[in-house]
């Protein structure tokens, strides 16, 4: 169910056994299907536990005869409040995170934020966007807390421009904000502990992320494919992605076809028709694009690479293959980023370098058997470790901390 209007003022949801009223804030709907929106789900999910929550997405228009408009749709018994707001000055844009005094009376017109119990916002960013009332805790989901820059893959004045923006932003205007008073008092959520390690000084605790089950029921088939096959999954036009298959088509898959020659490398993921024609004409590469089934996808590739050289927070990529019966051979950046989760050697195999990653594929692809049991190795570590349980645990902790319902 949807409304659309243009007036309507919201306040927290009224309850008969006064249960506390929680509002998370975000720019990515969690109605979509990307990684991060299935973080907010899990959020959502366990925040379910302890009160009534409402959502509430914030997207931005360059228009300037444009007004604000809210769309409402109910999702599993929650309220996705759809904002759209107008950009006006450059306090207004996104880009900065720099709190806002119009972009927060828009809000005012459509939410009353004083009228909740608990604000949780997913990324740092809306909280910091937004003239918060004074009184009403606040948890940030403090995810992609450190951005390290695909260096190797701006070619473009715009896209150097853009990254430097972003570094200024992250790493002046955010990191001096949060050494503000106000910002300590609020409770943050990391994906992983070097991140939290970064910002110490911040109260809160490691949140890991978890990977989105399965699309078939059942426990995995980790019987290896007919026919030798690697395989990488991620969003195409995400910068570190590009980078990340550019290096690997360049500098590690002609070491491996040097040595399999009758190997596949499929790409899954959306992204520009001009880059998945480039990339097909290597030999050996297959695009599938966006697919329905990602157990289809995976049942053809004996192990998946992950070779990312920068990027933020965890690589849900690096998790997901395991669900569905596929090993993973990827840097240290990826496995720094799940530690202490993975060993190499025993459920993932790792290298810094290109030969050394060629070498792990040709292993694999010429011992299929080998990449099968290093797949159910760290199929059962993450199943065992990552789950909503404790997922659901370290939330709740926080939530006790700082919640107190209102009498």
């Amino acid at each position: 169910m949807q409304q659309e209007s243009s007036s309507p003022h919201f306040a927290a949801q009224a309850s008969p056994a006064r249960h506390p009223a929680i509002l998370l804030l975000t720019y990515i709907s969690p109605l979509q299907r990307w990684g991060s929106a299935k973080r907010s789900r899990f959020l959502i999910d366990a925040l379910k536990q302890h009160g009534v929550v409402d959502v509430l997405v914030l997207s931005f228009v360059d228009i300037a005869d444009a007004r604000p408009t809210l769309t409402v749709t109910e999702m599993d018994g929650v309220q996705v409040m759809e904002l759209q707001l107008v950009q006006r000055g450059w306090r207004s844009r996104p880009r900065f995170d720099l709190m806002s005094g119009d972009v927060s009376k828009q809000v005012a017109r459509h939410i009353d934020l004083a009228s909740y119990d608990l604000l949780v916002s997913r990324y740092v960013r809306p909280a910091m966007k937004l003239d918060l009332p004074e009184g009403v805790p606040l948890i940030v989901d403090f995810d992609d807390a450190v951005y390290d820059p695909p260096w190797r893959a701006l070619r473009t004045l715009k896209s150097w421009v853009g990254v430097l923006l972003r570094l200024f932003n992250d790493r002046v205007i955010v990191r001096t904000r949060l050494k503000g008073a106000s910002w300590r008092r609020a409770h943050y959520l990391f994906c992983r502990e070097a991140e939290r390690q970064v910002f110490g000084w911040l109260p809160g605790a490691v949140l890991p992320n978890l990977p989105p089950a399965a699309d078939r029921a059942g426990p995995p088939d980790f019987s290896p494919p007919e026919q030798p096959a690697l395989m990488f999954v991620g969003l195409l036009d995400y910068m570190p992605n590009l980078d990340a298959v550019d290096w690997f088509l360049d500098a590690i898959w002609p070491i491996v076809l040097g040595e399999v020659p009758q190997a596949r490398f499929l790409i899954v993921g959306s992204g520009a028709d001009e880059l998945l024609e480039r990339w097909r004409r290597r030999p050996g590469v297959e695009t599938l694009g966006f697919v329905d089934s990602l157990a289809d996808a995976y049942a053809q590739a004996t192990a998946c690479v992950v070779p990312m050289r920068s990027g933020a927070g965890t690589n849900i990529k690096a998790l997901e293959p395991y669900l569905y019966g596929r090993m993973v051979i990827a840097t240290p950046l990826v496995v720094e980023g799940h530690h202490p989760l993975f060993t190499a050697g025993q459920d993932i195999l790792v290298a810094p370098d290109a030969k050394g990653l060629a070498r792990h594929c040709i292993d694999m692809l010429v011992a299929p058997r080998r990449a099968s049991e290093l797949a159910q190795r760290g199929h059962q570590r993450i199943t065992s470790t990552l789950t909503e349980k404790n997922f659901q645990r370290i939330l709740g902790d926080a939530v006790a901390l700082l919640l107190r319902p209102r009498r």
